[in-house]
């Protein structure tokens, strides 16, 4: 993948888009912690479980960074604003992808401050040129309702892909209760479908 810096000129400063380094990491957790924060209710979770989810991405940035997990930030006039991430899967050939590799796209987030002024965009089109650069071809993400007209705009749409959620109330009964699936196959949060 490049790892080229992009400038331009904006009214409200100038802005860079460029890859995050080990010593982004702080900045890339607080953008993912704000973007959970946006998305979540708080009667749902609890404060302790914030400062659990925190350290468990932590964690998870800490193991994965550089190492599958790549990251582009903006800053705008030197100050980061926005970030978006990457994962890149090692899946086996297929045929709409021979070479396996799929680019799974998240953490895509811009500060209150910095919206409405194409960030978030900048930001998808570099992971784009990314995946493309590299022969990836299939880029995926989930999306909020916040997200989806961006990514629509750029071409995104729905998948074949189904979703089974490990959680044990939706989940059929009759199972073995060892296995915590009910009776259904264990997916975890992970999607399945054609590749």
């Amino acid at each position: 993948m490049s790892h080229h810096q992009e400038m331009t000129q904006r009214d409200r400063g100038l802005v860079v888009i460029r890859p995050a380094t080990q010593s982004d990491l702080a900045t890339l957790l607080d953008f993912r912690m704000a973007m959970l924060a946006e998305l979540s209710d708080p009667a749902t979770q609890p404060p302790a479980g914030v400062e659990q989810l925190r350290d468990a991405n932590e964690a998870w940035l800490g193991e994965h960074f550089g190492r599958g997990f790549s990251a582009w930030i903006a800053e705008l006039d030197g100050v980061p604003v926005a970030s978006a991430g990457v994962q890149w899967l090692e899946l086996p050939p297929a045929p709409r992808n021979p070479g396996g590799t799929e680019a799974y796209m998240l953490n895509v987030y811009t500060r209150p401050e910095a919206r409405r002024l194409g960030l978030a965009r900048k930001l998808v089109q570099r992971i784009i040129d990314e995946a493309l650069a590299a022969d990836v071809r299939r880029i995926w993400l989930r999306a909020s309702q916040y997200g989806r007209p961006l990514y629509e705009s750029m071409g995104f749409g729905a998948g074949s892909y189904l979703q089974l959620r490990a959680n044990p109330t939706l989940l059929p009964t009759g199972g073995d209760p060892s296995l915590g699936n009910g009776g259904g196959p264990s997916l975890g949060n992970g999607t399945l479908g054609d590749r």
